[in-house]
């Protein structure tokens, strides 16, 4: 397990500035079907009621109406009939986000948002962003949520579902997709403050009774074989979702030091790698195969920093990157690099696993225009490489001109049209 004594940070310092942290302690390395629609159906379907032969003629048009066989003598072929008048009516799905068309690209920016005002703030942002041509916005929610499922875990400050709601029907009207997000198995503590779950449930984590006041450790984990985890993150998740009205979902499991710890009487002796999958499977299973969203998450944890060849931040060497070949492969790998380099082999690398890859930079500009660069190249010759995410970190806690920040004026229009 890789460790290093804690320093104070700021609160969304995370991993976008890893050499104030080397200034710190010297020790580092230098560095898609809406749920919506389905839950629309559904509650259409249970309000279903048996039809008589003398079947009243649909609100449809005479040319897509005989598409459809009204007169049947089975549910299952009234169900049928249902959807289908779904997919044809054109004001059905008005209120949803429409996936973008594939051949789009995903001109993204990710932030944290902490409470209503800041909400607010981003929300006044929304037009020069779209005019920046920006089309995605990933906000990061994790507790800072008013959770009526667990308001124990709710923290100081928070978003309500009101404000998400409003937040999400401006972008939407700009042309913004917005994706919620929740860091899920790591980043369970920042510093010295432990989070929310692992506060209220201390025998969910991953190292139960170890590590006083988060000393010598990066952030906690949740322990990814407890089944109690998963019974109190999943309505979490559906939540957030729900606020957000989102058809797709970021689990983050990026920075994931702590797994397999021999302290864990459930982990210890087990493989990393295929603990990390079963985590990764198991919020797959809620969030794709039950709630129909689209799943994304960091893609760290799946290189192997001695074959790639950089630090443990940006690749794993805690044994968990075989756990590439062991998850499903739609996900879309948000695949992140901050620093400079002359080549980004994990572009490659992840496409041709079969995965969608959103390449995700940070600053300087420099390194953020270089990874952009490669990754356009890339996108020329395999379009499963979706676009490029400006993540923001400590410079949305600072900026109130978020929109105004170069990576974002400067990287994102180059996107536009590829």
């Amino acid at each position: 397990m890789n460790q290093h004594p804690t320093c104070h940070r700021p609160a969304f310092l995370h991993r976008s500035d890893r050499r104030k942290v080397l200034e710190c302690d010297g020790k580092h390395s230098a560095t898609p079907l809406s749920y919506e629609v389905c839950h629309q159906r559904a509650n259409l379907s249970a309000n279903m009621q048996p039809r008589s032969k003398a079947v009243s003629k649909p609100p449809h048009s005479k040319t897509q109406a005989q598409h459809i066989r009204w007169h049947s003598s089975r549910v299952v072929g009234s169900a049928f009939a249902l959807i289908t008048l779904l997919f044809l009516c054109p004001g059905c799905q008005s209120t949803l986000q429409k996936p973008l068309p594939v051949t789009e690209t995903w001109r993204g920016v990710h932030v944290p948002v902490r409470d209503d005002q800041q909400l607010v703030a981003l929300e006044q942002e929304l037009p020069q962003f779209a005019a920046d041509g920006v089309n995605v916005l990933v906000i990061e929610v994790n507790y800072n949520f008013d959770f009526k499922s667990h308001p124990e875990l709710r923290a100081a400050q928070y978003i309500t579902r009101a404000k998400a709601r409003e937040f999400t029907a401006t972008a939407r009207r700009l042309g913004i997709r917005v994706i919620p997000e929740l860091d899920c198995l790591g980043h369970q503590s920042w510093a010295e403050n432990t989070g929310p779950l692992l506060t209220k449930y201390p025998e969910l984590d991953e190292t139960p009774g170890k590590f006083m006041d988060n000393q010598w450790i990066y952030c906690r984990s949740w322990c990814p074989q407890n089944p109690e985890v998963y019974k109190i993150i999943f309505p979490m998740i559906d939540e957030i979702a729900d606020a957000f009205q989102a058809d797709m979902f970021h689990v983050g499991m990026d920075e994931v030091f702590i797994i397999a710890d021999k302290s864990c009487p459930r982990c210890h002796d087990q493989d990393p790698a295929k603990l990390f999958a079963e985590c990764v499977n198991k919020l797959h299973e809620h969030i794709v195969s039950e709630r129909k969203m689209q799943m994304l998450m960091w893609g760290d944890r799946l290189l192997d920093a001695h074959t790639m060849g950089n630090h443990m931040y940006e690749e794993s060497m805690n044994g968990t990157w075989p756990a590439v070949d062991m998850i499903p492969k739609d996900i879309i790998i948000c695949d992140w690099h901050y620093d400079y380099h002359t080549n980004y082999p994990s572009v490659p690398y992840f496409l041709k696993k079969g995965f969608r890859v959103w390449p995700s930079g940070f600053r300087p500009l420099e390194a953020t225009k270089a990874f952009s660069d490669q990754s356009l190249k890339e996108r020329a010759r395999n379009k499963n490489l979706i676009g490029y995410l400006c993540t923001t970190w400590s410079v949305a806690e600072t900026n109130n001109d978020l929109a105004a920040w170069p990576p974002i004026t400067q990287i994102l229009p180059e996107w536009k049209g590829k």
